[in-house]
């Protein structure tokens, strides 16, 4: 298999508000489920917070969630949305709309297994890398770019730049990936793993108690 890489560029990158199939733990996937009240509060709060990043501008998964969330944020920070559909979440197939129980599904996907009319994991990962880069390639500046995206795409990040998993994003979880450095940006902690080969670490900036769990 081709490895993934992506450019040595720094970019933010934060997950979509809460939904109510977050909220009830159904699988969404591609299915165009928009934000509920709790999770337009978490926009709205992430906005306040990253007002003081100096970015270039922000660049949105297409699908309902990532499109509001990256609408509040643009408001408050005064940026451009650019909107690329290579960053919308993995589609799962017959499992859309099933409820996640014990992840025993999503732990065979991640591990190269086939689900019903599902995106294969390889085929998301490599999706991501493309799109990513070309992205990165396209806008590259002096400012970092914002991603607003999905809980799947950062999965995906992890496997493509071989970094550990610290914990799942939580529903406006904001992360800061830096050549050389990966750091969870976050108020509650911050890790930093040094490792040979490892160009990327990642700052979690926020995953407040109050942005629900994926």
């Amino acid at each position: 298999m081709k490895k993934n890489i992506l450019p040595h560029i720094p970019f933010y990158f934060i997950r979509h508000g809460q939904t109510d199939w977050n909220k009830s733990r159904t699988a969404m996937g591609q299915t165009d489920i928009p934000l509920n009240e709790v999770g337009i509060m978490q926009a709205q709060n992430a906005a306040k917070d990253v007002a003081h990043l100096d970015i270039s501008h922000i660049i949105s998964s297409p699908l309902q969630r990532a499109k509001q969330t990256s609408e509040i944020i643009a408001a408050t920070m005064q940026k451009n949305i650019l909107y690329a559909s290579g960053l919308i979440e993995c589609s799962w197939g017959i499992m859309e709309g099933q409820p996640k129980g014990n992840g025993e599904w999503l732990e065979y996907w991640k591990t190269g297994g086939n689900i019903k009319d599902a995106e294969h994991c390889f085929d998301f990962s490599h999706r991501i890398t493309t799109s990513l880069s070309d992205i990165l390639n396209e806008h590259a500046s002096k400012k970092p770019i914002l991603i607003v995206s999905h809980g799947g795409v950062y999965w995906a990040l992890n496997r493509i730049l071989t970094i550990p998993a610290i914990s799942d994003i939580q529903n406006c979880g904001l992360y800061f990936f830096r050549p050389q450095m990966l750091i969870p940006l976050n108020g509650a902690y911050a890790h930093c793993r040094q490792k040979k080969n490892l160009w990327y670490n990642f700052i979690a900036l926020f995953q407040k108690e109050n942005h629900a769990k994926i």
